[in-house]
């Protein structure tokens, strides 16, 4: 085990597996190269949140996309796949980064640039994928706005 500080959690502590090294790091923090995959609602149970292992921020919250997308696939290339030591063999996972504004109705998630991990070796990198894929996919529906409430009292209603 080993503590972690965290943007939202404060101290932790978390099994060392959890932590995932970054070669090239994540679009837009590619100097920070460790980060720890923290599931605080329970195993497997999203979100989770993509915590840097080197400092409070950066820290991501992801989803798993096949939850959001049930035909979601990940191709990569030859080179992508030699970057996580990847064979056909290889235990992987992908995760995608979500925007968690204000209103988290309005969250939206990266499906164009997941994460992979390569749960084997603890390598993962974020790729940009050749799939036609939205880079900001909304999780939510949009509610439908309410109609003209019309007041109706109970003797117009029918009732006795």
């Amino acid at each position: 085990m080993i503590k972690l500080n965290t943007r939202d959690f404060g101290e932790i502590e978390i099994n060392e597996e959890k932590v995932f090294e970054f070669p090239n790091g994540v679009f837009a923090f590619e100097d920070t190269r460790h980060f720890a995959l923290i599931s605080p609602l329970g195993e497997d149970v999203y979100p989770m949140w993509l915590q840097s292992a080197d400092d409070i921020t950066p820290c991501f919250v992801v989803f798993d996309p096949t939850i959001i997308d049930g035909g979601y696939s990940v191709s990569l290339s030859k080179s992508e796949k030699a970057l996580l030591s990847i064979n056909d063999n290889t235990n992987l996972r992908y995760l995608v980064i979500a925007k968690v504004p204000e209103n988290f109705r309005e969250t939206t998630v990266n499906m164009k640039s997941p994460i992979v991990f390569n749960c084997d070796s603890g390598k993962a990198a974020q790729f940009i994928l050749p799939n036609d894929y939205q880079f900001r996919l909304p999780i939510y529906k949009k509610e439908e706005p309410l109609s003209e409430t019309v007041s109706v009292s109970a003797a117009e209603a029918g009732a006795v």
